[in-house]
């Protein structure tokens, strides 16, 4: 099971070295589509940092459904690549850390989800690491 949890975290860990790699591979550059790609990562790991923390303190909360990565819309995007990267790497950071820091019996703390039932943390989590897959595959696609 920790090992389970411990893939998850190195996804969520991996993915900025893995996007500044994919720019780099296309020029060092991104045209606005994937600057507003990469601030919509930024924004649900806000989200989701915000949900595993309710989760953490809250007996059984009940969380709203998340758009999946096809169907969000993408932000608007008005800053340099660089300072959108930054702040992917703290935020994803932030999300990271805490994950770290969980016990084993935080993995399994459930929540009320609108769609989905009882979800647990690991649950959240996957799901946030789909989504980021997703959208990196989006951006992989845009710089092609």
């Amino acid at each position: 099971m920790l090992d389970n949890y411990q893939d998850l975290i190195d996804e969520l860990l991996g993915a900025p070295g893995l996007l500044r790699e994919t720019i780099a591979a296309h020029g060092g550059d991104a045209p606005p589509e994937v600057l507003a790609l990469i601030v919509l990562l930024t924004e649900r790991d806000i989200i989701v940092l915000e949900r595993l923390n309710r989760m953490r303190r809250e007996a059984n909360p009940h969380l709203r459904a998340l758009t999946d990565a096809a169907s969000t819309g993408v932000p608007a995007a008005d800053l340099p690549l660089d300072e959108a990267l930054a702040r992917f790497d703290t935020n994803r950071g932030e999300l990271v850390s805490l994950l770290m820091n969980l016990t084993l019996k935080d993995w399994e703390r459930p929540a009320t989800h609108e769609i989905e039932g009882e979800v647990t943390i690991a649950d959240e989590v996957e799901t946030h690491v789909e989504f980021d897959e997703d959208v990196r595959a989006k951006i992989e696609a845009t710089l092609d």
